[in-house]
């Protein structure tokens, strides 16, 4: 039986995926955003937040607890547990899709009136509610790919979905012409057809799989090769319906908790904006920041985002097995790796900002938003690293906690502080929101894995992108290009000489002072 892939590999394998995804996905957004205009965006980001309800809804935690089951399965050698796992997990997914669908297409027509505020919504609310539970068990299928390391087959499978979606959506875009119905209905309904082709490659690969899992006698083999410390037949539990509701409901509450006040804030945005002027003004306000701004500002977290859904497998196999010392090691890695790179991607999006929106969208306001964003992502990104080592070592309901807790905070502050101060109302509430779970659950995280926060090493990285950030911004820009090209560059240049190669050198010194210690060529057994 072949090896199981390494966690580099699958990390890199998702990584690749991820950012190849979030590009086509950003330059696609630019193609919608000259199609249908900043007030159409506006529109597109209504629709799509009660669509993004319904399918949280629809889910109910299903994809993380079945990375979850199926990983605890697959560290325990269990093959019929990761079988009895995906099948109470697609039961499951099915029983709550089918409900939750099934509700919006009775609600669509008031969601279009009150929420959406234009009737011309309700054709693709109906036609995302018929495909929502293609989508759930292609959701809980991919999380078995990520938890057994089919790694490969999901990225190829995840890779024809975007570009099958994105063809489909283009082609019904062109037969919409100016008409705004149609052209909801072609995005939403484009979108959301895409994981049935998914569904089927998935389901198709995941029978196969469970084939092979059998021996010609008919008993369990092992899922994975034999390891060198074998795990008793006494701790292997078949996952049940009572295991899967333990895991499934705290996340499916916080999701839903999290979802709807999302959902409350979305409808927050363009009122509390439109206090000040027309609906136009406020739709075209929002489409600027959440349909422009935002995926360039989150397209360099895909490959934190990639290293967060392999680490919920990864920690789950390590807290079944007892491995403290590898959560621990994990999780301070895994920070210290995603400060440094958060603080390297904020140094080049702050310079390169007015750049990246005159390239992407001939917008300056688009610019501005971004340098004026950016700083935000030395809490985001981390904090999609810290979601996933949470889930992975089932502090689900203190997830729970701390995203209520927030959103309530965002809810509160875009109806006191929106009207008044309009914008700059909705990015401090966003900031202070964001930052409060970012505190909240890294303190958890820490306290969990036994780890200690290294405050010196944080301070020295935040003071070497800020100088770096400083220098480069003196750089002229003689042109768009070449002036995005010096100024990312000079920054990457002089952060690496102000972070990484002091740091060498520190390592460096402290090994030449470290007494000199005899290393034993073999092991004291076999001298004696």
């Amino acid at each position: 039986m072949a090896t199981r892939p390494s966690m580099l590999q699958n990390a890199l394998w998702l990584t690749l995926s991820e950012l190849l995804l979030r590009a086509v996905a950003m330059l696609f957004q630019v193609y919608l955003s000259n199609r249908m205009g900043a007030a159409g965006v506006g529109l597109l980001q209504l629709v799509l937040t009660v669509t993004g309800l319904s399918a949280t809804l629809a889910l109910a935690g299903a994809k993380v607890t079945a990375m979850n089951l199926t990983a605890r399965a697959a560290g325990l050698d269990d093959a019929a547990g990761v079988r009895r796992a995906v099948t109470v997990c697609l039961r499951y997914a099915l029983c709550t899709g089918g409900a939750a669908a099934l509700l919006l297409y009775v609600l669509s027509a008031p969601l279009a009136r009150f929420f959406v505020q234009d009737p011309a919504a309700l054709p693709s609310l109906r036609a995302f509610a018929l495909l929502l539970p293609a989508g759930c068990l292609t959701a809980v299928l991919s999380g078995y790919c990520t938890a057994c390391g089919r790694v490969r087959r999901l990225v190829c499978v995840a890779l024809l979905e975007r570009f099958v979606s994105i063809g489909l959506t283009v082609s019904l875009l062109v037969r919409a012409a100016d008409d705004p119905a149609r052209t909801l209905l072609a995005v939403v309904g484009g979108a959301a057809a895409a994981p049935v082709l998914s569904l089927a490659l998935l389901y198709g690969f995941y029978r196969r799989d469970a084939k092979c899992y059998c021996s010609a006698a008919g008993r369990p083999a092992p899922l994975f090769p034999p390891s060198a410390k074998r795990i008793s037949p006494e701790r292997r539990r078949s996952p049940s319906l009572r295991t899967l509701l333990h895991t499934a409901v705290p996340l499916a509450v916080g999701d839903d908790l999290r979802a709807a006040l999302n959902a409350v804030e979305q409808f927050l945005i363009p009122w509390g904006l439109a206090q000040s002027g027309s609906r136009y003004a406020a739709l075209a306000a929002y489409g600027t920041i959440v349909g422009m701004v935002f995926p360039v500002l989150h397209f360099p977290a895909a490959i934190l985002h990639a290293l967060a859904d392999l680490l919920v497998p990864e920690l789950s196999r390590c807290a079944v097995r007892g491995q403290l010392e590898r959560i621990r090691s994990l999780t301070e890695r895994c920070l210290r790796g995603g400060a440094l790179f958060a603080a390297a991607v904020w140094g080049v999006i702050f310079c390169a900002a007015e750049g990246l929106g005159e390239l992407f969208y001939h917008s300056a306001e688009a610019g501005y938003y971004l340098r004026l964003l950016s700083p935000m992502i030395l809490f985001l990104y981390l904090d999609a690293v810290v979601d996933g080592m949470q889930k992975g070592l089932g502090q689900q309901v203190y997830t729970v906690r701390y995203n209520t807790l927030t959103n309530v905070i965002d809810v509160v502050g875009l109806f006191t502080l929106l009207p008044r101060f309009g914008i700059g109302g909705y990015l401090f509430t966003y900031a202070l929101s964001h930052l409060v779970n970012f505190f909240l659950s890294l303190r958890r995280l820490l306290t969990v894995a036994d780890a200690a926060p290294r405050v010196a090493a944080l301070g020295r990285l935040l003071c070497g992108a800020l100088a770096a950030a400083a220098l480069s911004l003196l750089l002229p820009t003689p042109g768009l290009f070449s002036g995005l090209a010096l100024r990312a560059g000079s920054y990457l240049l002089l952060f690496t000489g102000l972070i990484l190669l002091p740091a060498k050198n520190r390592r460096i010194m402290e090994t030449r002072n470290c007494p000199s210690r005899e290393i034993p060529l073999l092991p004291r057994s076999v001298e004696n």
